[in-house]
C-alpha cells in the first residue's frame, strides 16, 4: 500500500508540472505576455493544450503507456526549461502547491461519478488503447457520448496505475481554478466588480463543489464559463486598456468559453457571454480581434473537433441533434429512430419527466410547450435547484454581515457601471434559454443559476467596498481558510465513511488510495478477425478491456484504409 501511495502521489506531482509546462507554451504563444493570465490559468490552458494534442495524436495512435510517458516527459521538460529562465513566478508556484495540499484529500476518492461505468471509463480506456475508430455508438450506448474530458483522460492512462489516474483532470481544474482566483484577487490593477465577483465565485464554489467523484464531465466546463466571464468583467475598467490587452481579454474568454464546448457541446449559448465585448470594444477592434490567426485556429480547432468525434462515434456532426445525422448515407451512422428516442428522453430527464423510480408514457406532450414546468419545480427545483440556492445564499449572507461595517459609498467607481447591468441582461437571457431547453444543474446550470442570483450582489459590493485595501483583503483570506476548511471536514467525513466499508461492499476503499471498480464479467469474443470483450451481467463496463460490448447483434465490421467501422 505505501508503495501505491508514493506512485499515487510522485504522478499526480509529475502530471501537474507537465501540464503547467504545456500551460507555459500554449500561452506564451497565444497570449504572450499578459499580465492577466498568472501560472494556475497557464495549467488550464495546459489542460486544454493537451486536449489539443491528444485530439490529433488520436487519429493516428492509441494513447497507450509509450505514448503518455513521452507527452508527461516533454511537459515536465518544457516546466524545468521556463523554470531556470526564470519564466516561472515562484511566489505563484508556492500558491498552487499551498492549494494542492489544502484540496488533496478531496483527490482521494473510492466512489467515482455515477456515469463513470457507464461511459466516462469506456470511452477514456477506448481512447488509451486504440487509435480512432468509426461507429463506436453501435457497440455501446456509452460510445455515443463524446467529452474532450474522456481523450484528455486517456494520455494519464500510465505504466502501473492504468486506469486509477482518470479523475486526475478534474482534480487539477480544482487546484488550477482555486489558486487561479487567489492569485487574481492580489492584482490591484483590476476593478471592484471583478474582484467581488471572484471573491463571491472563490469561496462559493470551494463549499458547493468538495465532491470530486460529482464533477465527472459536467463541472469542468461550468468552471471554464464562469473563469471567461470573470476575465469579460476585468475589461470593465475605467482605466485605459491598452489595444493588446483588449486583445488579450477577448482571446482569453472566448478560448475558454471554446474549451467548455468541447467538453459538452451545449455549452455554445455561453458564447453570449463574449458579445459583452461589443459594448466594449469599437467594432473594428473586435474584427481585428476575430481574424487574428490564433484566435481563428483555437476557434476552428475547438468547434471541429468536437464535430468531428462526434461524427466518427454516431454519424451525427452534434449528437442527438437528428437532423445533423447522416443516417441515410453513412453506412455507420446511429439509425434515425434511435437518436430521436434518445434526444425525447434527454429533453424529458432534463426537465424532470424521468429519473430514478419514476418515468411518463408520453414524453412527447409532457416537454411540448410549459406543461413540464409545475413538475419540474415538485420534483427537481425543491431539491436539487434550491439546495444550490441556499448555499449561494448562505454564502452572501456571510460576506454581507463580515462586511457591513466596511461599506463605504465610493465617489469614483473603478469599473463601468452601465456595462456591468448590461453583463446581467445577458445572464438573464442566457438563463431563459437554458431554463426553456434543459434545465437541469448538470446541463451547464450550475454556473447561469449562481451568476444570475450573485450578480446584483457583486455591483453592491463593488460600489461600496475597496477590494484593493489590506485590511479587505485579510478577511478574504480568512474566508478562504474557512473555505478549505468546510472542503476538508466535509470530505474527511466522507473518507472515514468509504474507509469503514467492508471489503465486499461497493465503493470500498481496499485498493487504496485507488478509486474501487466493481468485478464485472465478461467473455472474450471474436468478430471478423477483431478482440471484443463482452459483459455477461447486466453491469456496466466499469474496467472491462477495450472494446467493451453489450450487445453484438447484428454487428459487422469494415476496414478501410487502416481504419475499422462499426455498423449494424
Amino acid at each position: 500500500m505505501y508503495f501505491d501511495i508514493f506512485i499515487f502521489l510522485s504522478l499526480t506531482i509529475l502530471i501537474i508540472v507537465s501540464t503547467l509546462g504545456y500551460g507555459l507554451i500554449f500561452c506564451n504563444k497565444i497570449f504572450l505576455k499578459s499580465r492577466y493570465i498568472n501560472l494556475p490559468f497557464k495549467g488550464i490552458f495546459g489542460i486544454f493544450f493537451l486536449y489539443i494534442i491528444s485530439s490529433l495524436t488520436h487519429l493516428v495512435l492509441p494513447h497507450n503507456h509509450i505514448h503518455n510517458s513521452l507527452l508527461l516527459f516533454f511537459g515536465i521538460t518544457f516546466f524545468i526549461i521556463s523554470f531556470e529562465k526564470k519564466i516561472i513566478e515562484k511566489k505563484q508556484l508556492k500558491i498552487i502547491f499551498i492549494i494542492f495540499i489544502c484540496l488533496f484529500n478531496g483527490f482521494l476518492i473510492s466512489k467515482t461519478n455515477e456515469d463513470f461505468p457507464y461511459y466516462h471509463l469506456p470511452n477514456s480506456l477506448q481512447f488509451a488503447t486504440h487509435k480512432l475508430e468509426f461507429g463506436l455508438g453501435n457497440l455501446n450506448h456509452g460510445f455515443k457520448h463524446f467529452s474532450s474530458i474522456f481523450i484528455i483522460n486517456s494520455i494519464f492512462y500510465l505504466p502501473y496505475v492504468d486506469i486509477y489516474l482518470f479523475n486526475i483532470t478534474n482534480f487539477m481544474l480544482q487546484i488550477f481554478f482555486f489558486s487561479g482566483l487567489v492569485i487574481l484577487l492580489k492584482n490591484k490593477d483590476l476593478n471592484n466588480f471583478t474582484k467581488a465577483l471572484s471573491s463571491f465565485a472563490l469561496i462559493t464554489f470551494l463549499v458547493k463543489f468538495y465532491r470530486l467523484s460529482e464533477y465527472g464531465a459536467d463541472y469542468l466546463g461550468q468552471f471554464l464559463v464562469l473563469l471567461s466571464f470573470i476575465f469579460v468583467t476585468i475589461a470593465f475598467s475605467k482605466k485605459k486598456i491598452k489595444f493588446n490587452e483588449k486583445k488579450e481579454l477577448f482571446l482569453i474568454s472566448n478560448i475558454l468559453i471554446f474549451f467548455a464546448a468541447t467538453t459538452k457541446f451545449l455549452y455554445i449559448i455561453y458564447f453570449l457571454i463574449p458579445i459583452i465585448f461589443i459594448y466594449l470594444y469599437k467594432i473594428e477592434d473586435i474584427y481585428k480581434f476575430i481574424l487574428d490567426k490564433n484566435f481563428l485556429i483555437v476557434s476552428i480547432f475547438s468547434i471541429s473537433s468536437i464535430i468531428f468525434f462526434n461524427f466518427t462515434s454516431t454519424g451525427c456532426l452534434i449528437y442527438p441533434v437528428t437532423f445533423t445525422c447522416f443516417t441515410n448515407t453513412i453506412n455507420w451512422s446511429i439509425p434515425e429512430d434511435v437518436v430521436n428516442s434518445l434526444n425525447l428522453h434527454y429533453k424529458t430527464w432534463s426537465k424532470a419527466g424521468i429519473g430514478a423510480g419514476y418515468g411518463l408514457e408520453n414524453q412527447t406532450e409532457y416537454i411540448s410547450g410549459i406543461n413540464w414546468i409545475e413538475n419540474w419545480f415538485r420534483k427537481y427545483f425543491f431539491t436539487k435547484v434550491s439546495d444550490f440556492m441556499l448555499v449561494v445564499a448562505s454564502v452572501l449572507i456571510v460576506f454581507i454581515l463580515y462586511f457591513k461595517q466596511n461599506f463605504r459609498i465610493q465617489n469614483k467607481l473603478n469599473f463601468n457601471i452601465k456595462a456591468s447591468k448590461i453583463s446581467y441582461l445577458t445572464i438573464i437571457i442566457i438563463f431563459f434559454v437554458w431554463f426553456f431547453n434543459f434545465p437541469t444543474l448538470r446541463y451547464a446550470g450550475y454556473t447561469i443559476v449562481f451568476l444570475t442570483l450573485i450578480l446584483p450582489l457583486a455591483i453592491f459590493f463593488a460600489k461600496r467596498i475597496n477590494f484593493n485595501d489590506k485590511s479587505i483583503m485579510r478577511k478574504i483570506h480568512i474566508l478562504l481558510i474557512v473555505g478549505i476548511f468546510i472542503f476538508n471536514i466535509q470530505n474527511i467525513k466522507r473518507l472515514n465513511k468509504e474507509l469503514n466499508l467492508t471489503i465486499d461492499e461497493h465503493h470500498n476503499f481496499s485498493n487504496f488510495p485507488f478509486y474501487w471498480v466493481d468485478n464485472v464479467d465478461y467473455e472474450k469474443i471474436f468478430i471478423e478477425n477483431k478482440n471484443f470483450y463482452k459483459v455477461t451481467s447486466k453491469k456496466a463496463c466499469w474496467n472491462v478491456p477495450a472494446t467493451c460490448l453489450k450487445d453484438v447483434t447484428n454487428l459487422k465490421i469494415e476496414r478501410k484504409n487502416n481504419y475499422i467501422f462499426y455498423t449494424k
